[in-house]
């Protein structure tokens, strides 16, 4: 057996353990990171359901509101714009 043999595998064994350590130490930062990104995640979908409430409570509001309060008239007559096809590139 060489001489070197015991020490060759002394520092694999160590850089094994080494890296083992790591990679708990990064396993257990993503986890944290994972958890406040889900946090953060809630967070940001209980702000947007109270901007939604304040949206539709306001739509209710202007559903509510006379129109004539506001200046508003009916027309005399209701007429449409009637609709003509675009001018179209032919490759005559």
């Amino acid at each position: 057996m060489p001489k070197l043999t015991v020490p060759v595998l002394g520092y694999v064994a160590a850089a094994l353990v080494a890296t083992y350590l790591v990679l708990i130490v990064v396993t257990v930062s993503m986890a944290a990171w994972q958890t406040n990104l889900a946090m953060e995640v809630h967070e940001t979908e209980a702000d947007i359901a109270r901007l939604e409430a304040r949206y539709y409570d306001m739509v209710a509001q202007i559903d509510q509101t006379n129109p004539e309060s506001l200046g508003l008239t009916k027309p005399g007559r209701v007429m449409y714009a009637s609709t003509q096809t675009a001018p179209s590139v032919t490759l005559r």
